[in-house]
């Protein structure tokens, strides 16, 4: 497995990644209508390429051995004091797979990689929000020492989505 951080050149890349893995992930359970203005709005080539210029963000592409881009992640460590209070902290904002490799292993090797970055880059917390209906993610995120520790409203289309926030102590 490679993990390689996305640059500017890699936009078009990140938007069709973005879009497909967002679409595997949530397309069949929410609100077409909701669904659909989410995704024409959060995964255009404008947001995604000042995203990958926010100087308190980095995504990384995860490639398996035949270099074949298989996932995705986004960190940001510019917000966390909402959520967090003081704490430094580093929010693991995306983490998101192609739907056939699911159930792979890939998510523990980003989560692994997100942890490692918050430890080596002294961030006390790493934290995430996932939507309280994906129990399935949630689940994951427990197994590996995660836990519940707030909620948070999440603007989906027309809709508000209630997220659990889950943080893990790094180190």
């Amino acid at each position: 497995m490679v993990i390689t951080r996305c640059e500017k050149a890699d936009v078009e890349a990140l938007v069709a990644l973005s879009k497909q893995t967002f679409i595997d992930a949530f397309e069949k359970t929410t609100d077409p209508d909701n669904f659909n203005i989410y995704i024409s709005t959060a995964f255009t080539p404008s947001v995604i390429e000042a995203e990958l210029a926010h100087e308190a963000s980095v995504f990384y592409f995860l490639k398996d051995d035949a270099l074949q881009t298989v996932g995705y992640m986004k960190l940001r460590w510019d917000r966390s004091t909402e959520v967090m209070g003081q704490e430094k902290a580093l929010e693991l904002q995306r983490i998101y797979f192609l739907e056939k490799y699911w159930n792979k292993g890939y998510g523990k090797i980003l989560l692994d990689f997100a942890e490692n970055f918050a430890t080596n880059n002294q961030f006390t917390w790493i934290y995430l929000c996932v939507w309280y209906k994906n129990t399935a993610a949630i689940r994951f995120y427990e197994r590996h020492g995660w836990a519940i520790f707030s909620r948070k409203n999440f603007q989906f289309g027309n809709e508000i989505h209630h997220d659990f926030l889950l943080r893990k102590k790094t180190g």
